[in-house]
C-alpha cells in the first residue's frame, strides 16, 4: 500500500504557542496540514463542520478548504504542525474527503512519536526516510490503525538540557520576560562560563544568542499563523520596542516582519525555524 503513496518533503513544520484568547484566520489552505495539539483545547472550524480539538489529538487540514482556529480562551495553547503534499495515493484509498478530520489520543499511539521524528528532523534529516515517516503517518491516521509504542528521545548535555528546559518555561509562562546568561547558569547549575562552552559546543550558538533566536522563531510563526500585527508580536516576544525587534528579526531570516508576512500572504514558504526543535520543547 505505500509504495503507491508518495507524499512530498515537508513544506513548514514548527511548534506554535498561543496567549489565551488567540485566533488564526479565516484562511484558504493550500496544502495538507497536520496539527497536533499538545496542550489546550482548540475549536476548529472548517467550512460548515466546527470540531473541539482536545489536548493530545493529531488534526488533518484539506488543500482548498477555508478553515480557521480558535485557541484555548482560558489559557495558552502549544501545538505541532507540518504542511506537505499529496503526489499519489493508492489505488484502494477513499477520497481525501473521506478521511477523518482528526484522531483522539489512544494509549500508545503512534501519530505523537512520528510527529517528534518531523519536527525534529524535518529540515535536516534524510530525505527518504522523512517521505517513510510522512507516509506511515499518513497511512496510519487515514486507517485508524495509531496504536504503538513511544521512541526514544535524542539528548544534549545535561547543563544545556536543563538551560534550555528552563528557557522554555519561562517562554511559555511569559513570553516577554527578561532572561539573563545568570539565570540560565543559575538553572543549569554550572558557571556561566561553562555553560557558555557547552551551548557553543553542542548547538554551535551561546546562550544569550539562544535566548533571542527562541524568540524569533516564535514571532516567525506568529507573523505566519495568527492576526496579532507586528507591534503585538514585538511586545507578546519580548522585544523592547517594534524597531529593535525588525532590526534583529531582518538579521536572523533576511526580512523584515511585514516583508515575511506579504511574503506569505502571496503563497512563499515560512522560513525555517533558527533553532531545532530540541525535544525537552516537545514533552
Amino acid at each position: 500500500m505505500l509504495a503507491d503513496l508518495k507524499l512530498s518533503l515537508p513544506i513548514m513544520t514548527g511548534v506554535a504557542t498561543y496567549p489565551a484568547g488567540a485566533t488564526f484566520g479565516p484562511r484558504i489552505t493550500r496544502d495538507f496540514e497536520f496539527v497536533w495539539v499538545i496542550e489546550g483545547d482548540v475549536e476548529y472550524r472548517v467550512e460548515e463542520t466546527t470540531l473541539p480539538v482536545p489536548p493530545g489529538s493529531v488534526l488533518l487540514c484539506r488543500p482548498g478548504k477555508t478553515d480557521f482556529f480558535r485557541w484555548d480562551e482560558n489559557r495558552r495553547t502549544r501545538h505541532g504542525y507540518f504542511h506537505f503534499k499529496v503526489l499519489s495515493l493508492p489505488d484502494d484509498w477513499p477520497p481525501p474527503e473521506e478521511w477523518p478530520l482528526i484522531q483522539a489520543p489512544v494509549e500508545g499511539d503512534i501519530l505523537r512519536p512520528l510527529f517528534r521524528y518531523l519536527l525534529t528532523w524535518a529540515d535536516r534529516g534524510d530525505p527518504t526516510l522523512l517521505r517513510m515517516t510522512m507516509a506511515h503517518m499518513l497511512a496510519s491516521f487515514v486507517t485508524g490503525e495509531i496504536a504503538g509504542r513511544d521512541v526514544p528521545q535524542e539528548t544534549l548535555p545535561e547543563a544545556v538540557e536543563r538551560a534550555w528546559t528552563y528557557l522554555h518555561n519561562r517562554l511559555e509562562e511569559d513570553p516577554s520576560t527578561s532572561i539573563h546568561l545568570a539565570d540560565l547558569a543559575d538553572a543549569a547549575c554550572v558557571s556561566p562560563e561553562h555553560l557558555c562552552r557547552l551551548f557553543k559546543s553542542s548547538t554551535g550558538r551561546s546562550p544569550i544568542e539562544t535566548v533571542r533566536l527562541a524568540r524569533l522563531d516564535r514571532a516567525a510563526v506568529l507573523l505566519a499563523r495568527s492576526n496579532y500585527s507586528v507591534a503585538e508580536i514585538s511586545t507578546v516576544c519580548g522585544f523592547s520596542s517594534p524597531f529593535h525587534f525588525s532590526r534583529r528579526f531582518k538579521e536572523a531570516f533576511g526580512l523584515s516582519p511585514r516583508d515575511l508576512r506579504k511574503s506569505l500572504s502571496s503563497g512563499a514558504t515560512p522560513p525555517t525555524p533558527r533553532l531545532l526543535q530540541w525535544t525537552p520543547v516537545l514533552r
